[in-house]
């Protein structure tokens, strides 16, 4: 199952306090079906069917298809200078 750094989790839980306040941060993770990569949003919960990542206070939810792609990999974020990404790696 994906792992998630302290890094990402900390640039999920800035992110969404951002956009709102739900109850426990949360990404989404999908595969765009247009063009068969990863797709990002934020999200209040999980929607049926999605696996549930948790790192610390904040959630990680995988589609089934994002879930198979990121079994093995892990989450990272880079918060250099006034650019903050995500990355992920093996």
């Amino acid at each position: 199952m994906l792992t998630v750094t302290k890094a990402a989790a900390t640039l999920i839980r800035s992110l969404a306090e951002k956009a709102g306040p739900p109850s426990r941060p949360g990404l989404r993770i999908v595969v765009d079906p247009l063009h068969n990569s990863l797709s990002m949003s934020l999200a209040a919960c999980a929607a049926p069917g999605e696996k549930v990542v948790t790192s610390g206070d904040i959630q990680v939810f995988l589609s089934s298809d994002a879930a198979q792609r990121l079994t093995t990999r892990t989450l990272h974020a880079d918060t250099s200078g006034t650019r903050s990404s995500f990355f992920l790696a093996s």
